[in-house]
């Protein structure tokens, strides 16, 4: 019985994808739960795995189509089983005129030729280094370029200073770059055109600040018994879990600790309905080159500081590399942004839609103040909250953020949430 591949709902935003590339071709083998296709929405991209084992029987949307979600993309089907005729059709009907229903073909220097044998791991990594694949020499079965072979060809091409063939992908993103660079210094009186990225973000935020009616609030937070208690445990944390405990970590876990006493903070609106999540998950804003991205660590009231610190690194860099899937950056309830590293001590912000709140952290500085007739100093950071005022009235929002104050300044709180 023939099988269909779909394209999942990946996001509550997510309407559409484009499919970047097909790892299989028709009439290939395919097993249940390989990677079968890549897909990208707005700001990342994530792979989908197949349903089924069988053969691919045929490709209904091709790479660079743009797919909805929930859309039939391929069907599978059994060794010597015909392609139901319905499935072609129904596509066709929905499919604009100039969306082809075959994988197009490309130029040999932007796609492995069907003659070159190779795994979806070698065809990735070459892709990614530019490397063609015609000049490696494949270890695989029935000729087939393994990843260990393309790894082999680039050390030797380290060693030997070979020159290798550039794939036009690779080739235009280098010149973008150094363009880029040529530039900087000469941007005034330039129009600059939007990449894809920054579209989406200035789409996104000018809907979110047009939409949603933002109250601000604002509290300074001693760390100082914060940062004592992060540096007693610090040794700890680095041996059990490889990570450095960040500030951010404290934060993530109080604004989650604080959410489940006032869950409309992780709500949203729809209609003329407020939808409060079942699950606290907490974006942080990360900045990358050409915009920001907000991945969230989900369930963080139910983690430990440890396994927080864990996941925070580890989503941090893969959105530096662009390797973050969908649902970790469509899931989050809450953000928290931070310009601590900058010299930047109060800022305010605008929300990540659909969500109703979002934290921000200044700079920790050192404050004076008086003790019993002394001058002492403390240390003290600037956070503000903006939130939904559809959703959340003021006195909420307050106590909201006075309770994460009072988490931050009173760390044993913490262990409360064990």
């Amino acid at each position: 019985m023939a099988t269909e591949v779909i394209i999942p709902a990946l996001g509550v935003i997510v309407e559409k994808v484009r499919i970047v590339q097909w790892f299989k071709s028709e009439g290939e083998r395919v097993e249940e739960g390989e990677p079968l296709l890549e897909v990208e929405s707005e700001k990342v991209t994530t792979e989908i795995v197949s349903p089924a084992s069988g053969i691919l029987g045929c490709i209904l949307y091709a790479e660079g189509t743009e797919v909805p979600v929930t859309k039939v993309a391929a069907m599978i089907v059994a060794e010597g089983e015909a392609i139901p005729e319905s499935y072609r059709q129904q596509v066709e009907e929905a499919a604009p005129p100039s969306a082809p229903m075959a994988v197009p073909s490309v130029p040999l220097a932007e796609k492995v030729p069907k003659s070159i044998k190779a795994a979806p791991a070698a065809r990735k990594l070459a892709e990614k280094k530019g490397v063609d694949l015609s000049l490696v020499t494949p270890t695989g079965p029935h000729g087939t370029v393994m990843k260990k072979d393309v790894e082999t060809y680039l050390a030797s091409a380290i060693l030997e200073k070979k020159p290798q063939k550039v794939s036009i992908p690779v080739r235009k993103k280098a010149e973008e770059q150094l363009e880029a660079i040529s530039k900087e210094e000469d941007l005034f009186g330039k129009v600059i055109p939007m990449n894809r990225m920054r579209q989406v973000i200035a789409r996104r935020m000018s809907e979110s600040a047009f939409t949603a009616p933002h109250i601000y609030f604002f509290t300074d937070m001693n760390m100082e018994k914060l940062l004592i208690v992060r540096e007693s445990i610090r040794e700890d944390c680095e041996k059990r879990f490889n990570v450095r405990l960040s500030i951010n970590d404290f934060l993530i876990k109080a604004v989650a600790l604080a959410i489940r006493e006032y869950p409309l903070l992780n709500a949203m609106v729809k209609g003329d309905e407020v939808h409060v999540h079942h699950e606290i998950n907490i974006g942080l804003a990360v900045a990358l080159d050409d915009g920001l991205i907000v991945p969230a660590i989900p369930q963080a009231d139910k983690l430990g500081l440890g396994m927080i610190a864990q996941k925070r690194v580890d989503l941090v860099e893969r959105a530096r590399k662009g390797k973050l899937t969908i649902s970790e950056v469509e899931s989050g309830t809450f953000t928290i942004s931070s310009l601590a590293n900058f010299d930047i001590t109060l800022f305010t912000a605008i929300l990540n839609p659909p969500q109703s709140g979002i934290l921000t952290v200044g700079k920790t500085q050192d404050r004076l103040y008086l003790e019993d007739g002394d001058v002492k100093t403390e240390k003290v950071a600037n956070c503000g909250l903006s939130v939904d005022h559809r959703i959340i009235d003021g006195v909420v929002a307050a106590k909201f953020l006075q309770t994460i104050k009072k988490i931050v300044e009173n760390p044993y709180l913490y262990l409360l949430s064990l």
